[in-house]
């Protein structure tokens, strides 16, 4: 999990959400969610092939990349 600020100054946590990926092959995919909130998410088109390949995504990709990853996510699920 990694925090970054979005367009508008708000908190928002990068995380690693557990899914099915290919082949139906446990997973992850690039999530969000506002400043803590567990329960609200926004995904983003990303998929990984563990949890482990997620998390060192997540803790090297640089925060301009998050930054316009979350922007595409939010724009995608129409969050302001």
């Amino acid at each position: 999990m990694r925090t970054i600020n979005d367009d508008h100054g708000r908190p928002w946590e990068a995380v690693a959400i557990p899914t099915k990926v290919a082949h139906l092959r446990d997973g992850a995919q690039l999530g969000f969610h506002p400043g803590g909130d567990a329960a609200a998410v926004v995904t983003a088109p990303i998929d990984f092939n563990s949890m482990d390949a997620a998390a060192f995504a997540i803790r090297t990709m640089s925060e301009k990349e998050l930054r316009r990853r979350l922007e595409l996510a939010k724009t995608a699920a129409g969050v302001v």
